[in-house]
């Protein structure tokens, strides 16, 4: 009986320490870094990514997270990323890619103040932006692509008035007067010009 007990006692201690341990854990680096604190994933790339000179890429080695343009060395940032504030309050948040920034990214003050919002596509703003006044309020919304801005850029002062600029592809776009005004203008000088003699 003791025999049995015994083989009984060393089986169930065995197939405890044979459970597999979760892999999750392995992915995930958390980092003291001064003043700030990260967290990030680094979920395995399937297969190396073909590196882009106009990018920079965001990798882990020695405990340290580091970003090169144009190529990495370690292990790629991929999946949910995080840094805090030493108070604990969150100071940016997004999503890498194969060591690419993706998708929303948020930036927030000390205080829990959201300061900005960009949104990212293998590594270059495209999408649309925010950008926020210290109390909160909305300072400029508009669009990048392929890390230019693009279309229509409403800036809004702190009392809330709107200004709308356009950019095409970077460039600021100056709005002619139309060919009407421009005509409109010719006879304005031509009368005045008549009026002078």
């Amino acid at each position: 009986m003791k025999n049995i007990l015994l083989l009984f006692l060393l089986g169930t201690t065995f197939s405890v320490t044979a459970q597999k341990i979760p892999d999750y854990g392995f992915n995930k680096v958390r980092i003291s870094a001064g003043d700030k604190v990260i967290q990030a994933e680094l979920k395995p790339v399937a297969s190396t990514p073909s590196v882009e000179t106009d990018r920079f890429y965001y990798w882990y080695s020695s405990n340290i997270i580091h970003s090169t343009q144009g190529g990495f060395s370690g292990k790629l940032l991929n999946g949910k990323y995080t840094e805090y504030y030493l108070n604990k309050n969150i100071q940016e948040e997004g999503v890498f890619k194969k060591g690419l920034k993706d998708n929303i990214w948020k930036n927030w003050d000390e205080s829990g103040v959201l300061t900005q919002i960009y949104t990212w596509k293998n590594g270059i703003k495209t999408g649309e932006f925010s950008l926020f006044y210290p109390n909160g309020n909305l300072k400029q919304t508009g669009n990048y692509n392929n890390n230019l801005l693009d279309g229509k850029v409403k800036s809004y002062n702190e009392s809330g008035t709107e200004t709308i600029t356009t950019y095409h592809k970077g460039t600021l776009v100056v709005n002619k007067p139309s060919k009407f005004w421009e005509k409109l203008n010719f006879f304005k000088k031509k009368a005045k010009k008549n009026a002078k003699q």
